[in-house]
């Protein structure tokens, strides 16, 4: 299908804009590891939170990382994900000798409103591929079940504000003993905490957070 797609519509990179790959070499050669900065505790990228015992973004939210993100969440370009997966896979495996052989990758959910209108949830698809390049199960456990101000508009504490009761536990699913919470964007680890506190009120031992990226 993909093959399929790419002849109809031949791919540009979602970064440069560049014809011939969905995520060129080149722009994927730019992404940087994260930088110091609010939450680190030992390492660049590394959070620790109430709920989350540890929490890591693959890359630094800026250049060709952003763009391709940015294009990923707002512009309908789903084929992104692979790519952007594909590159974070070193910084999940090494989340993943962290957090043991038995984690379950939770996608952060978003509101079937929202999905709708997007077409997927982000979330998501990175998850599962991720998922399959690491040979990691997901799980889609939780759900959103209010429409939320958009996240990137917001402050920590207004982030929480926003997220307060907003996921919850899907009906009838059952929470992994750990958990590794998969998001596109790490900022203030608002959403990822709320997901964490969620499984963690529901069974989940240990909730870890991931995402493709981390702003600081």
């Amino acid at each position: 299908m993909t093959a399929l797609l790419d002849l109809l519509l031949p791919p540009a990179c979602a970064a440069c804009g560049r014809a011939g790959e969905v995520l060129c070499a080149a722009c994927v050669g730019e992404f940087e590891a994260p930088d110091p900065g609010a939450f680190v505790v030992a390492d660049a990228g590394v959070t620790l939170g109430q709920e989350l015992t540890l929490g890591i973004g693959a890359f630094a939210y800026r250049g060709a990382v952003r763009r391709a993100l940015g294009r990923l969440k707002y512009a309908g370009a789903g084929r992104v994900a692979r790519p952007l997966a594909v590159a974070a896979v070193p910084a999940l495996s090494n989340l993943l000798r962290i957090a043991g052989s038995s984690a379950v990758l939770v996608p952060v959910p978003i509101h079937p409103a929202r999905e709708r209108q997007r077409g997927y949830n982000q979330a998501l698809l990175l998850a599962e591929e991720l998922g399959r390049r690491c040979g990691v199960p997901v799980a889609s456990v939780l759900e959103r079940r209010a429409v939320t101000e958009r996240q990137h508009r917001l402050d920590r504490a207004a982030r929480l504000r926003n997220l307060r009761d907003a996921i919850v536990r899907r009906p009838g699913s059952m929470m992994p003993g750990v958990a590794i919470v998969v998001d596109d964007i790490l900022t203030t680890a608002a959403t990822l905490e709320a997901c964490a506190s969620v499984l963690n009120g529901g069974g989940t031992r240990e909730s870890y957070g991931f995402a493709i990226a981390r702003e600081v």
